[in-house]
Formats: C-alpha cells, sequence, structure tokens
C-alpha cells in the first residue's frame, strides 16, 4: 500500500509536535512583558531573535565580567545537586550563595553564563531542573515578578523537587509581588532569610546543613526504591489513585476548622446541589478566601473543584467523591487543605504546560523522568482547560508520558478529536498514532476521510500509518480506492 501522505508531509508534521505547536500559536502571541523592565533593555534591538532566545531575553546579556573558567563548568550539563533559580538582577547575591553551597561539597547549576554557551545551553533550563536533586528559589521583589522565575518555580514543583526558598528582601515585601500560585508554593516552606538580619555565613551554613541533609534523605529513599523496583516491569503504568504530584510538599491547615466541612453542613445526607455546596464553601472559608484568592482567581478555583468533584456531571456533589477528594495516597486530610492543594497543583500544571511557558518544550521531552500517576492525573485535567492550547499541548504530553492501553487516558484523548479547534483535533491524532491506540482507528479514519482542515486529515493519516496493522490497512486502502474511482468517473465528464 503506498503511503498516505507524502514523506515531505510527514517530515512536516510528526517532526516535533510541541514544536509545531508553538508555531501556530506563536503569530499570535507577543513579546513578554518582562522584555519591557530594565535588564532587558539592552535587547530592544533584538526583536527578530528566535523565540526559544526570547524565551529567556530576562537573562543576563551582558557577559563581559563572566571568567572563562566559569564558562568551562557551567558547560556541563551533568546533573547537580541544586539548581539556582534567580533573577540575573540579583546576579551578585546569587553568586555569593553559589560560593558558599560549592564551598561546602554541594554542586550548583545555574544559568549564569548561559549566553556566552550559546542558545543550546540557555533552552537547557528545564532539563536542568528535572535532572537536579533540589531547587533553590532565590526570592527578591524582582525574581517574584519575574515570568520566567515563576515558570521555573512551577516546574520544579511538578517534577517534585524539595524547594528551598531564600529571600535577599523582606518575607512581606517579597510576598506582597507574589500571584496566588507562588504564595501557595511558598507560603508552607521554611524560608532562609539573606536579608541584613543575620549573618550571611550563619544563614549560609544553616542552609547547606539542611541541603545535604535533604541530599542524604533522597539518596537513601532512592536506594529503596531501586531495591523494591527490582525485578518489576520498567514499562510506564498508570494507576487511578489519586497521590501528590510533590511528594515533599504539604498545605498547611487551617487553624480554628476542626469540625470536617461535609459533618458540619450536610451530616445526614450523602448528595447536595453543587451551587449549594459552592455558598456554604463560601461562608465556610470567607478569610482564608480573601486572604489567598482575587475574584479572578476564585472564580478559577470553583472550575477547578467542579471538575474535580462533581464526577458524574450533573451538578451535584457525592459525599463518596468529597472523600476521594479529600484522601490523597491512602491519607485523609483536611477539605481546604486539598483545596489549596488542588489548586496548587492544577496552577503548577498549567505554569508548566501552557504556550507561553518558558519551561514547556523541555517539560514535555522529559516527562518520563517524573511521569507519576499525579503528573498524568493532572494532564488528563488539562485536556478539558478552557484554552484550546492548553488541550492541544496537554495531549502531545500525555502520548510522550510512555504510558500505553490505559483506557481512560485513550478516551481522553479520543474525546480530543471533535474539539471545536483544529489544533487540538491535529494534536489528539498524533498523539494517538504515538501511543498505536487501535482503538481509535475508527475515529481516525473519519476523521481522515470527513474533517474540513487539511492538515487534521493529514495527521490522522499519519497516525493510522503509526498504529498500522490490517484494520488500519484495510480501512485506509478502502478509501484510497473509492476516492480514485470517484475522480476517475470525474474525470469521465
Amino acid at each position: 500500500m503506498g503511503s498516505a501522505v507524502s514523506k515531505h508531509k510527514r517530515k512536516r508534521i510528526n517532526s516535533d509536535v510541541s514544536s509545531k505547536n508553538e508555531r501556530e500559536v506563536g503569530k499570535e502571541e507577543v513579546e513578554k512583558e518582562e522584555v519591557k523592565k530594565e535588564e532587558v533593555e539592552k535587547e530592544e534591538n533584538n526583536e527578530d531573535k528566535p523565540k526559544e532566545q526570547n524565551a529567556l531575553e530576562e537573562k543576563e546579556t551582558d557577559t563581559t565580567e563572566t571568567d572563562t573558567k566559569g564558562v568551562a563548568s557551567q558547560a556541563s550539563m551533568e546533573p547537580k545537586d541544586i539548581m539556582i533559580s534567580y533573577s540575573h538582577q540579583d546576579k551578585d547575591k546569587m553568586r555569593l550563595l553559589k560560593d558558599a553551597l560549592e564551598a561546602e561539597g554541594i554542586t550548583v547549576w545555574v544559568d549564569e553564563v548561559g549566553l556566552q554557551a550559546g542558545v543550546e545551553f540557555l533552552n537547557k533550563i528545564g532539563q536542568a531542573i528535572v535532572d537536579a536533586k533540589l531547587f533553590l528559589s532565590l526570592l527578591s521583589c524582582k525574581s517574584v515578578s519575574s515570568k520566567y522565575c515563576r515558570d521555573e518555580l512551577a516546574l520544579a514543583y511538578v517534577s517534585s523537587k524539595p524547594i528551598f526558598p531564600c529571600t535577599i528582601e523582606s518575607r512581606d515585601k517579597v510576598t506582597k509581588g507574589m500571584d496566588f500560585g507562588m504564595k501557595l508554593q511558598l507560603a508552607p516552606l521554611k524560608w532562609f532569610n539573606f536579608t541584613n538580619d543575620k549573618p550571611f555565613d550563619s544563614v549560609s551554613k544553616e542552609l547547606a546543613n539542611e541541603v545535604k541533609d535533604k541530599l542524604q534523605e533522597l539518596s537513601s529513599s532512592s536506594r529503596k526504591q531501586q531495591k523494591n523496583d527490582e525485578g518489576k516491569s520498567k514499562r510506564p503504568t498508570f494507576k487511578r489513585l489519586r497521590s501528590k504530584l510533590n511528594v515533599h510538599h504539604r498545605q498547611l491547615s487551617v487553624e480554628g476548622k476542626h469540625k470536617d466541612f461535609w459533618q458540619k453542613f450536610y451530616p445526614d445526607v450523602d448528595f447536595v446541589p453543587w451551587t449549594t455546596f459552592v455558598e456554604d464553601l463560601k461562608t465556610e472559608y470567607d478569610a482564608e478566601i480573601e486572604n489567598w484568592y482575587k475574584e479572578g482567581d476564585l472564580d478559577w478555583l470553583i472550575q477547578v473543584l467542579h471538575r474535580e468533584m462533581d464526577e458524574d456531571e450533573d451538578e451535584v456533589i457525592q459525599k463518596e467523591h468529597y472523600e476521594e477528594f479529600c484522601t490523597v495516597s491512602g491519607e485523609r486530610q483536611e477539605f481546604w487543605q486539598r483545596v489549596q492543594e488542588q489548586a496548587l497543583e492544577s496552577y503548577t500544571m498549567r505554569e508548566v504546560f501552557s504556550m507561553n511557558s518558558s519551561v514547556r518544550i523541555d517539560a514535555i521531552q522529559n516527562l518520563a523522568k517524573f511521569n507519576s500517576s499525579s503528573v498524568i492525573e493532572s494532564l488528563l485535567d488539562l485536556c478539558v482547560d478552557v484554552d484550546e492550547n492548553v488541550r492541544a499541548v496537554a495531549a502531545i504530553s500525555l502520548a510522550r508520558t510512555g504510558v500505553r492501553d490505559d483506557e481512560h487516558i485513550m478516551n481522553t484523548i479520543m474525546r480530543l478529536l471533535k474539539d471545536k479547534d483544529r489544533l487540538v483535533r491535529e494534536s489528539g491524532c498524533l498523539a494517538l498514532g504515538h501511543m498505536k491506540a487501535k482503538k481509535a482507528i475508527p475515529k481516525l479514519v473519519h476523521l481522515w476521510r470527513n474533517d474540513a482542515i487539511s492538515n487534521v486529515r493529514e495527521a490522522a493519516a499519519i497516525a493510522l500509518e503509526q498504529i498500522g496493522g490490517e484494520e488500519a490497512q484495510k480501512a485506509m486502502h478502502i478509501t484510497k480506492v473509492l476516492s480514485e474511482e470517484i475522480k476517475a468517473l470525474s474525470n469521465k465528464h
């Protein structure tokens, strides 16, 4: 059987889907708002640079101060003990901290010399985060307002890294500049204060000791995990069990809320209308909501909770589903604690995998390193996101996790074949082809024959070729023969 699409088209469509998506949507994107800040004023004449390079325009452009020895040491992409994320306006403080950690025998990764080392090096920031054992966020008013620093922190959370917040300005001042997602990530953690309140050497020593303790803990845990995994299949699997996205992170409990939310409001019923549930939630946690969420953020949170808890999609919350929501990795948690945790997980996944994320491509390429059940669950949630670009990226990301033959994942991606957005349909086709989802053959054939958009038809054809097998070949052969006969009849007239 001849190829359904030319090799040229196949290469164009199936080369790297994430890059294709970026190309389609990138036409509508404006330059990142950080480009307007002081730290990138030097680059205002470089507007024609590739988007991959623009994504890092916040980074230092003046590399004349960087010595040759620093370039040589940074050129290595070997995994380090800790990765430091920072604003380049804080480079002097970063260097002091880096030197202090390295003096304690801790290996450190920073992108200080990225521009001198080349664009390819700059594009490895996401990989460095995933590969590092720990993540350090150097906090200042500049860094918390940086889209790139927020993206890097979000990826560290999604890839389940222990996070060490280190502030060089007062905590109150820095916190005021954070969005609610960054606050959720950092509020429960111990902060190391590198202001003038304590001597630098004293705080850096305390930090180094805790870093080394955590490294030792991770090493011990890794050895136990390797021992448990001996003899087990290496093929990725997905078990539908609610688990933590970042095992090192735990949201703070709410003081004074001792009684379970459901027991307080609905002690004698097994279900409640969604609208009633929302109103009671707002009443019970009005102070917490006012502290954490602006009006737009609250609307988003309500949508997330609705998606997570109204599993039957009937605008009713079942007590059973409420209990499932509150139970993570077999541990029952307070309701508001789970609300905050769910908000954080949804926020960080969206930050990492959205089209304007500076770490999205690296995250997708490195998914196999941290594709836990919680990551997959979060990607499934993104498949129903209101943003069509997020849905498209989520489909491709699910395919890249390596999990196959899971009915829930396949069904979720197959539903995207009916999406109103053509890029989502195209991504769904290519994801199913990558997964070799035989179950999807009838729907892919339908799209190949009937979709109004040629790119979607081509993607469906590629997916069918990737899946292969007698069923796919037969369906494509019949369609091809019919098309040729119709064309022949048309030519006679």
